[in-house]
């Protein structure tokens, strides 16, 4: 905790913010009935109501609206947002975070969105969610053993449905405290509700002693969880989501950025914790191992898709940590929400949409597996640098729109051939109309994973489920492969495991129809690593693990603050097309050392006498 006055605040709301019933079908209602917290704990559905509060807190980027500002994406080099007067530019990319409420930096500042919690759940940002689910979960820890009342129709025991509200309070405490820590750092542990009158001055634990704590959470959450639920609770946590959630957790507690003593405040060292890489390799073999049991497996590559919008209502397959499920779209039209970000103006996006930069363009390998910057790649013949879109990555084309596509392909609108091809030559129709005033264009936009087919103001198609997973069975893989590189190199096995970091890898790329990573990519553990990180860019591409991988990586400053953003420079020369890429204007990015790890607002730091502020602000 940090202080008094500003837990007040935040006390304040979890006193009076009523809990909620959720009788029906989980996730997919709107929770508006108010019941004290005397008459809550010996019901089971009104102790289940208050789990799942914290689980609608779960924050779900695909569906507010207001999350245009919240778009991970255009903080990191992925993406770019089109209009310089919008503060995910002003704030975000120019670096002035301290004492900032808004998006994404609000969660420790922006007091009116605690006061209006209550009323608008979806104003607040993950940070200050975050506060209020482990508050609501801890009152059921606290009062778990009042329970009398269960149910005889859900199909469990009392012990095995007091066991699940047990495991999920465990779990939600463990993932929304990573939410505060993964942003600001080591921070004390909230393992009770705590009353007005206490001292929240202490000295602040180092994050490896907060993850502790948090995995302590998981290990319980594991023990009480089941391994799958039935099918009137589909899309609940299960072990394999815990056992999951650690992995990712241990993979960040190993990273340089949380090991200050490996690679001090200003150094460019970015050394791995290897003991906690270890215990994140061994805590991913366990979760591969399990999620078969949970009913979990990947999509085909011709359902990719699946995993962010479908015509079926459900949970995708895929998603194991998945945030609350609601319809987004209406069924006979069209929901705009969370679409500012991602749709075209023109289209009917609004004017901050992020477009797709030459950056991200330029991480999807050849067909063949090389690297689009390696040499060896042109003189083999698998990149052409003249038709740079072909014989790539299929991920590539199947998110990213590219000059001569059919934005509209098999929709009968717009039916005007200069909106619907792709053209961003300087005489090109989208590239006049992206070239105004304060506007960037980056000559790419967004396809595959949260745009459905029909996302438009012409076509309207309305119907779809929208989802947003917060961890995949892919990642899985990937998380496994880093640790275990870091751990025991690219050939090596951690214990329990059946696989390599390599193999890991390839299951990832085989999926989506690519070779196995080339050997001369595999010779050390330092050359691996870059195509670790290559293949979660490419396969986590615009899921908002970008801007937090960079930072734990600390590669943040090298490629934001002292790199380039790219657009595409395509253009006639002597008849033939030439394809080159152009730094943007006006999309530099501030980044520097203090930019890490997010600041605490200074009326909190004003009053503090131990607890620490992040180094630089």
């Amino acid at each position: 905790m940090i202080m008094k006055r500003y837990y007040k605040t935040l006390l304040f709301i979890f006193l009076v913010a009523p809990f909620f019933v959720s009788c029906e079908d989980y996730l997919d209602v709107s929770p508006e009935l108010g019941i004290s917290s005397e008459e809550v704990f010996t019901d089971y559905f009104n102790t289940r109501g208050v789990v799942d509060r914290a689980n609608f807190l779960i924050h779900n980027y695909v569906y507010f609206n207001t999350d245009w500002a919240s778009e991970l994406g255009v903080m990191s080099d992925e993406c770019q947002i089109s209009q310089t007067r919008y503060p995910p530019h002003y704030v975000f990319n120019t670096g002035v975070w301290m004492n900032s409420n808004f998006r994404e930096l609000a969660g420790m500042t922006n007091e009116k969105d605690w006061q209006e919690y209550h009323d608008k759940d979806h104003e607040a940002e993950p940070v200050s969610k975050a506060f209020l689910a482990i508050r609501a979960v801890n009152s059921v820890l606290e009062n778990i053993d009042k329970l009398q009342e269960y149910p005889t129709e859900l199909g469990y025991t009392p012990q095995q449905l007091k066991d699940q509200l047990v495991g999920q309070s465990y779990f939600l405490r463990a993932f929304h405290y990573f939410q505060i820590i993964r942003r600001y750092g080591g921070f004390p542990t909230m393992t009770k509700t705590f009353e007005i009158s206490h001292n929240f001055d202490e000295v602040r634990p180092t994050y490896l002693q907060s993850t502790d704590s948090l995995v302590q959470d998981l290990d319980k959450a594991i023990q009480f969880l089941p391994e799958k639920w039935n099918d009137q609770n589909k899309g609940r946590v299960t072990k394999t989501s815990a056992k999951a959630l650690k992995a990712m957790t241990l993979l960040y507690a190993a990273s340089p950025l949380m090991n200050p003593d490996l690679n001090p405040y200003g150094a460019n060292s970015r050394t791995y914790n290897n003991a906690y890489a270890e215990k994140a390799a061994i805590a991913a073999a366990e979760a591969i191992n399990d999620y078969p049991k949970g009913g979990y497996e990947m999509f085909s590559m011709d359902q990719y898709t699946e995993n962010w919008y479908s015509r079926t209502s459900g949970f995708p397959k895929e998603a194991i940590l998945q945030a609350p499920l609601s319809r987004h779209t209406d069924p006979d039209g069209w929901g705009i929400a969370g679409m500012g970000w991602f749709l075209p103006q023109f289209a009917g996006g609004w004017q901050v949409e992020g477009q797709p930069t030459q950056n991200a363009v330029d991480w999807f390998e050849t067909a063949d597996g090389y690297d689009v910057s390696d040499p060896e790649a042109i003189s083999s013949g698998s990149f052409d640098p003249s038709d740079p879109y072909s014989n790539r990555d299929p991920r590539f084309r199947a998110l990213i729109l590219v000059h001569g596509d059919d934005m509209f392909e098999g929709l009968p609108n717009p039916s005007n051939n200069d909106v619907r091809m792709l053209n961003v030559k300087p005489d090109g129709w989208h590239y006049k109309f992206e070239t105004g005033k304060n506007k960037i264009f980056t000559g790419y936009y967004h396809k595959g994973k949260h745009r459905w087919p029909g996302c438009d103001k012409w076509n309207r198609s309305g119907g779809w489920y929208r989802m947003f997973p917060h961890i995949r069975v892919a990642q899985l893989y990937l998380d496994y492969a880093e640790a275990a590189n870091e751990a025991y190199g690219p050939n090596g096995m951690a214990p329990g495991a059946s696989l390599s970091a390599v193999q890991a890898l390839n299951i990832v790329r085989s999926r989506a129809n690519m070779p196995g990573v080339l050997a001369k990519y595999t010779t050390s553990k330092d050359v691996f690593r870059k195509r670790i990180y290559n293949e979660r860019a490419v396969e986590l591409y615009h899921e908002f693990h970008r801007w937090h991988d960079l930072r734990r990586w600390k590669l943040s400053k090298e490629v934001l603050g002292q790199g380039t953003i790219y657009g595409a420079d395509i253009k006639d020369v002597g008849g033939q097309t030439v394809y080159e890429k152009k730094a943007l204007q006006g999309a530099l990015r501030v980044f520097e050392d203090r930019h890490y790890w997010y600041p605490f607002p200074s009326k909190v730091m004003d009053i503090m006498t131990q607890f620490e502020q992040n180094p630089g602000w």
